[in-house]
Parts: C-alpha cells; sequence; structure tokens
C-alpha cells in the first residue's frame, strides 16, 4: 500500500498489486494557505464531511478501475464535541484490504469526546489499525493532547497526523496547531517520532511499528 500525503487532510492510497486508488478529503483550490491546488487522479474519492477544505471532489479526475481490492467501513461521529451543533457530523472511513487484511483509518475531522467515540462497537474496528491517519491542530478537530490520547487508546501501529499547520514551512490556517508543537509533544509522551522528507510512505518497504511519523505534503 501506497500512501501519499497531498496535504492538510487529503490523502492517497494506492494498492501496488492492481494499482486501484482512493482519495481522502481532496480540499478546494486555494482554500488551505500554502497549499497549491490538487492535480491527480484516482480510482475513488472518499470524504468525510462537506466543509471546502475536505469535499473538493471536482478536484480529482475519476479513472476507470477493476473491482476496489479494498473493502470500505465507516463510523459517523461528530466534528465538535457538542455532537454536531457546532460544525455537523464527520464520517471515519476504515480501508481494509481485502487479501492482506492491511487496515488504514482516516479519521476526517473527528472533535467527538474521545469517552463517547470509543465505545465497545467502534473500537471493535479502531482498535490495533496497520496506519491511523490523525488530525493534530484542535480549534476544527482534535489537538495534540485528545490526538495522542487517542492515538494510546486505539494503539494503531503507525500514525500519520494531518489536519496542521508547518510554522517551519509555512502552510495551514493559522487558528490551528502545529505539526511541530505535535512532535514535540509526542516526544515528551514517549512516542517513537520519524520525520519524512518526501511525501509517500510504502507499508512494503518500510517498518515502522508503534511509530508517529510526518510526512511532507506534497502540494507545499
Amino acid at each position: 500500500m501506497l500512501i501519499k500525503f497531498i496535504g492538510h487532510a487529503c490523502f492517497k492510497i494506492r494498492d501496488n498489486e492492481t494499482g486501484y486508488s482512493v482519495i481522502f478529503d481532496p480540499y478546494q483550490p486555494d482554500s488551505v494557505p500554502g497549499l497549491k491546488k490538487i492535480v491527480d487522479l484516482a480510482s475513488e474519492v472518499l470524504c468525510s464531511h462537506e466543509h471546502f477544505d475536505h469535499n473538493s471532489r471536482d478536484s480529482v479526475k475519476v479513472e476507470k478501475a477493476s473491482e476496489s481490492p479494498y473493502l470500505v467501513e465507516y463510523i459517523d461521529t461528530w466534528h465538535d464535541p457538542e455532537k454536531g451543533s457546532l460544525r455537523g457530523p464527520n464520517r471515519i472511513h476504515i480501508l481494509t484490504d481485502k487479501k492482506t487484511g492491511e487496515k488504514l483509518i482516516h479519521y476526517g475531522d473527528i472533535g467527538e469526546v474521545l469517552d463517547d467515540l470509543l465505545t465497545e462497537e467502534n473500537l471493535a474496528l479502531l482498535k490495533d489499525a496497520d496506519v491511523a491517519l490523525i488530525p493534530v491542530g484542535g480549534t476544527y478537530t482534535y489537538d495534540a493532547d485528545e490526538a495522542l490520547a487517542l492515538i494510546d487508546r486505539t494503539t494503531p501501529k503507525l500514525t500519520i497526523p494531518m489536519h496542521f499547520r508547518s510554522e517551519d514551512a509555512g502552510f495551514g490556517f493559522d487558528n490551528i496547531g502545529s505539526i511541530e508543537n505535535f512532535l514535540r509533544k509526542a516526544h515528551e509522551t514517549g512516542h517513537a517520532v520519524n520525520v519524512s522528507r518526501v511525501c509517500f510512505y510504502d507499508t512494503a518497504e518500510y517498518d515502522l511499528k508503534d511509530c508517529i511519523l510526518a510526512i511532507r505534503p506534497q502540494n507545499i
């Protein structure tokens, strides 16, 4: 499975064997400061909710493809701790490779109170994922502390942070937390942290267990 971080909460997942690809949460052109418009194609587009920085389906060219190698499941959650009264719904997508069993979770703009989210039923889907794509910037989503609590309680093998700004690279909304702050807190709480200079991660080539991996966005 090839994972490409396009930027913000947008990722492209590609099956190495069939070439089938999924793009999550494409943002609208000029909607995220410091990020270029999306120029990409995929077999399928999945959006966690309908805000402008997550729902730009027209930014992705959908290509003809064979049957998907992924089982797609989802959990309908909230974008805020007030059960959607502030920012509406949010959908968590769970992709499981039908052949290998490898599981990837895209949390979208999760804002629901963690104890409400982690019911016994939901934990059965969220626990022990191979890869978890988790927002860390706060304001609209989980902040650094909430994201780390989610990681601790669901124990993914690999976490890739998303929905943040970068003080060093100069992209992202001014009112959300920085990736630098999240990585500092992760290190202080004993998590293994790695930083990638490239915008993609190939699960067939690397073995980063129980690790947080910060990937450079493609579109800066």
